[in-house]
């Protein structure tokens, strides 16, 4: 197919160079000196360090996503258990890694006006929602990105490869993989067989690793608080204004859904018709992936802003596909500009929030507890998906009920077990100890835990208002 390639004439290559490696080294200030792991940067850690491989795999349906990440992080989890280095350290150096290669093939290799590449660049989903906290989405960008260079190269064999990775590496990747498919459908089927072939079955083993998952857990992830018509609203409000155009409304990140945010879903509606009504291979696939995302948060998980920018993520690929006559178009770049302005100054806030403010309170408390709290005492957690990150911090497991084992990760589709107060005298007993710690992600019931002593609270304001308590509780 034809590549852009030299079309976008007068390519500045010392502004694609400064525009990769400021991306780089911005993530590098952020991930080592600033940003705070949250429960889900953990929670894959802990999976892929506690866990052997066939074990990850059997574990997968638990956790809704495909095998790439977890795989990704094995040979760093091997690092860390003969060198002394901090956990946190190891995997944001692993995040970092395809972080940068995403920069590196967004400024680089893709043809796009360097005032929307700078914009995009510190757009809210690529600087801090991918870029910065260290979950597996970087490796949905990272090979969907080299899906598109590898199709622009006409390299069909590696275009094969990375559509079957995408496919192991989110929902959202398996969407993306198909929509491209469509791409090349609506190209040259015949020409495109071989990487059609790889995207069946990067497909099929999606669904045969992470489904089906267990009875129950749709239901309760699928945000039971509202009603269908509600769920409608936010589905399709979500995937499109608060994925291009995040911060414009109130509930940007949150569930929900307002007239103003649906005019402004119509209205991008329009703007997709406007930017690709002469190219319909570009116009078809993000409507694909935009209608199976929504449909995906309508019946089986909302989701939140980090799920919906996968539809940011997408539309950038698909305008490196863009021939040059879209971009001759003074009223495109001016438009995708815009979109850039609106997606940049709700990054570089996102970006400041992080500075000015810890992302949960989880850091502090572990500290705390690693240096206040013996290790002969058993830390008790009420709640294990809100914990998982002072585990983190605290290097140390803590011990869940009613099992009385110790614990680093937990399985979304389990539910909160609450033990009584005996209970935990009961299992202090079985440890002999004469106490033990319980760390709560809120107050406890003074009514239920009547002689819980509250010993220290760690309340300061953080981004994702997440507090810790910890008490003591005597064996009578």
């Amino acid at each position: 197919m034809e590549n852009n390639g030299n079309l976008l004439t007068k390519r500045n290559i010392l502004w694609e160079n400064v525009g990769w490696m400021t991306s780089g080294l911005l993530l590098i200030y952020l991930k080592f000196f600033v940003h705070e792991l949250w429960k889900d940067e953990w929670q894959a850690w802990f999976v892929a360090k506690d866990k052997n491989i066939l074990e990850v795999f059997s574990f997968l349906n638990y956790e809704g996503h495909p095998a790439l990440w977890y795989l990704y992080l094995k040979p760093f989890t091997w690092i860390y258990s003969f060198l002394p280095l901090q956990e946190e350290y190891i995997l944001s150096f692993a995040h970092l890694l395809p972080a940068i290669a995403v920069f590196y093939i967004f400024w680089k290799k893709f043809d796009i006006p360097d005032l929307v590449k700078s914009l995009f660049t510190f757009s809210y989903f690529f600087i801090f929602e991918y870029g910065l906290v260290n979950r597996g989405y970087i490796l949905v960008i990272l090979c969907l990105f080299l899906a598109v260079f590898y199709l622009q190269k006409d390299n069909l064999k590696l275009l094969g490869i990375s559509l079957f990775l995408l496919c192991q590496t989110e929902v959202f990747g398996v969407f993306m993989a198909a929509a491209l498919g469509a791409y090349l459908m609506l190209n040259n089927v015949k020409k495109y067989a071989v990487p059609l072939q790889y995207l069946t079955i990067g497909g099929i083993l999606f669904v045969i690793s992470v489904y089906p998952r267990e009875s129950g857990h749709i239901a309760r992830t699928q945000g039971k608080i509202l009603s269908f018509g509600d769920r409608i609203l936010t589905s399709v409000q979500g995937n499109i204004t608060n994925a291009f155009l995040p911060g414009v409304t109130d509930d940007t990140a949150v569930f929900g859904w307002t007239f103003f945010g649906m005019i402004l879903t119509i209205l991008m509606l329009i703007l997709f018709v406007y930017l690709f009504k002469n190219y319909k291979q570009i116009w078809v696939p993000l409507l694909l992936v935009i209608l199976m995302s929504t449909g995906f948060s309508l019946f089986f998980f909302v989701g939140g802003i980090r799920q919906w920018g996968m539809m940011f993520v997408f539309f950038v690929a698909l305008l490196s596909l863009a021939p040059i006559a879209f971009y001759q178009k003074r009223a495109n770049i001016f438009l995708l500009s815009l979109i850039g302005l609106v997606q940049s100054i709700y990054g570089l806030t996102a970006v400041y929030q992080d500075i000015t403010l810890p992302f949960t309170n989880a850091k502090e408390t572990g500290l705390f507890i690693m240096e206040k709290i013996p290790e002969k005492v058993p830390i008790v957690a009420i709640n294990k998906f809100e914990i998982t990150p002072v585990i983190g911090y605290a290097k140390r497991k803590f011990y869940e009920l009613p099992s009385g084992e110790p614990f680093s990760y937990f399985k979304w589709v389990e539910k909160i077990y609450m033990p009584t107060q005996e209970e935990l005298r009961l299992f202090a007993k079985f440890k002999n100890v004469g106490g033990l710690v319980i760390i709560s992600p809120k107050r406890l019931d003074p009514g239920r835990f009547s002689e819980a002593t509250l010993g220290k609270e760690f309340t300061t304001k953080n981004i994702k208002n997440e507090n810790y308590f910890i008490y003591t509780l005597a064996v009578k």
